[in-house]
């Protein structure tokens, strides 16, 4: 089953993050806890965690985009579940 990864709300109570790198590509695994993401606000720099174990499945935003905090970012699949998207 594909899950949504979505940017998380900060403390900072920043409302756009800029994805600065990705730490892992398409058909990489991923640990749940993992950063997959490195991305800044205007007064930080974060690192997005994967809060499931699987698969990254898609990226839906480039490095160098703007999204808003709760924007899903990327795909990760489940390990033994048909694929479905949320």
């Amino acid at each position: 089953m594909n899950y949504g990864l979505k940017i998380p709300k900060f403390a900072e109570g920043a409302t756009i993050i800029k994805i600065k790198q990705w730490l892992c590509q398409p058909g990489d695994k991923v640990s749940k806890g993992e950063a997959v993401a490195e991305a800044t606000t205007d007064k930080i720099a974060i690192y997005i965690e994967s809060p499931y174990a699987g698969t990254i499945h898609s990226l839906l935003v480039a490095a160098g985009e703007e999204v808003q905090v709760e924007q899903l970012i990327a795909l990760i699949s489940t390990e033994g579940e048909a694929e479905e998207t949320p």
